[in-house]
């Protein structure tokens, strides 16, 4: 019996839709996500597309732009305020469900402070013993950015919570 291709985006939405496992993210792919991103002359990251495949795991998971959930940034520095974050790749604790992600996943991403606010977009997102799936959202205060100060370490920021939300984005801008 000949085997069928089937696409990876239609193979994910597949998965989130039917409860299969959709294929895993490695981890060089979290930790390499945003970075061949150009910076705008301000330092703050220039706007970038979500991909397709996101797109679609999004759509099986209900999530829409504008849904948001709150989420502690830095997994590693819970609750700690005020919070230093350093520029690369960040890992966020979900604190609240969000469409059909479940409160306590995990988020991926990438933190940039060399422009004016501190600047966080996810890529990625894992539900509690699930595996990896792309997603695109952004970390918002509830007036809107991330204001911070310069940190003790070069390239780190202090913001003043340990929090913020995360919102479903269409496309990073």
């Amino acid at each position: 019996m000949a085997s069928v291709k089937v696409p990876v985006p239609l193979c994910l939405l597949l998965c989130v839709t039917f409860g299969c496992v959709p294929p895993a993210a490695r981890t060089s792919d979290l930790i390499a996500a945003g970075t061949n991103v150009p910076l705008m002359p301000d330092g703050t990251p220039a706007a970038e597309p979500c991909s397709e495949t996101a797109k679609a795991v999004m759509k099986a998971l209900r999530l829409r732009p504008g849904d948001t959930a709150r989420v502690e940034i830095d997994a590693n520095q819970f609750e700690r305020e005020p919070l230093t974050v350093n520029a690369g790749p960040i890992e966020s604790l979900m604190m609240e469900p969000m469409g059909r992600l479940e409160g306590a996943s995990r988020v991926y991403g990438r933190v940039w402070t060399s422009g004016p606010r501190v600047v966080i977009r996810y890529y990625h997102a894992q539900m509690a013993g699930g595996e990896v799936i792309p997603i695109c959202a952004v970390a918002r205060m509830a007036s809107g950015q991330l204001e911070g100060k310069p940190g003790r370490f070069p390239k780190s920021t202090e913001l003043q919570f340990s929090s913020a939300l995360a919102f479903i984005v269409e496309d990073f801008l």
